[in-house]
C-alpha cells in the first residue's frame, strides 16, 4: 500500500489543503493511508479519519517544542505545544504515540531540532525523515539518511505537504498495517518512492493566507 507522512491541511496556518481535496487526492492516486500532520492541532485529522472512511488516518500532530518541531504519529489527544522537547516525546509515548523527527538537518527550517538536541533523544526517537520533499538542499536529505543508519533508526519519507499536488512527492510503500508497533515493522521493510515540491509555491501559499487572514480581520473592524 501507499503510504504519505508529514502531510498539512488548512488546519495549518501555513497550508491551503482542504480536507475533501486531501481525501480525493489520495483516491486519485491510489493513496491508501495517511499520516496528517498539522501543526499543534489533530483537529483536522480527526476529522478526515471521520468522513474519510476508506482511508487509513494516522492521527498526527507537527508539535512545536522548546527546541524545534517534533511529530507524534498515532496520537489520541492533542499534545500541547511549546513544552520541553524531551517532556513532549514522553507525552507521544504515553499515548502508545510514535517519536518522527521530521527535517532534522536543514538550515533554513529555523524550526527544526538541532543536532545537539536531537542525540538528547535518541532514545525515544522511533523514526527520523530521512527524505523530506521540501528540504532545502538536498545534502541535508544526505545527511538525515546517514544519522538514521549510525544510529540504527527507521527512516521514511515526507512530502510535507502544504498544498494539495505535493502530497505524493514521497511515498512509502509498504505492506497494510494496524496500529503503531505494526507500522514500524512494516515500515523497516517499506521502499520509497521520492520528488521534490517547490518550495516557491509553499510560501506564497503562507502569503496568501496570511494575506486573506488579515483582510478578513479588517474587514471584520470596518463592520463591527
Amino acid at each position: 500500500m501507499i503510504v504519505v507522512l508529514h502531510i498539512h491541511s488548512d488546519y495549518s496556518a501555513c497550508s491551503e489543503s482542504h480536507i475533501d481535496k486531501i481525501a480525493q487526492y489520495c483516491r486519485q492516486h491510489d493513496i491508501k493511508a495517511i499520516g496528517l500532520t498539522d501543526h499543534d492541532t489533530i483537529e483536522g485529522a480527526l476529522r478526515l479519519q471521520k468522513e474519510a472512511l476508506d482511508l487509513k488516518v494516522i492521527v498526527g500532530e507537527e508539535i512545536s517544542t522548546s527546541h524545534g518541531e517534533i511529530v507524534g504519529l498515532f496520537l489520541k489527544e492533542k499534545i500541547e505545544p511549546n513544552q520541553d522537547l524531551r517532556e513532549t516525546c514522553l507525552e507521544i509515548k504515553k499515548q502508545g504515540g510514535v517519536v518522527y523527527v521530521p527535517h532534522p538537518f536543514d538550515r533554513l527550517k529555523v524550526n527544526r531540532i538541532r543536532a545537539r538536541h536531537l542525540r538528547e533523544i535518541l532514545d525515544l526517537v522511533d523514526v527520523i525523515e530521512i527524505y523530506n520533499s521540501k528540504i532545502s538542499l538536498a545534502h541535508y536529505n544526505t545527511r538525515a539518511k546517514r544519522f538514521a543508519d549510525k544510529h540504527h533508526k527507521l527512516g521514511a519519507v515526507g512530502s510535507d505537504s502544504h498544498y494539495v499536488a505535493s502530497i505524493g512527492a514521497a511515498l512509502n510503500i509498504m505492506e497494510p498495517f494496524e496500529g503503531p508497533q505494526d507500522f514500524l515493522e512494516k515500515l523497516s521493510r517499506a521502499e520509497f518512492k521520492t520528488g521534490a515540491s517547490s518550495l516557491l509555491s509553499t510560501w506564497w501559499v503562507r502569503v496568501r493566507k496570511s494575506v486573506k487572514s488579515k483582510m478578513k480581520s479588517f474587514r471584520g473592524e470596518m463592520f463591527s
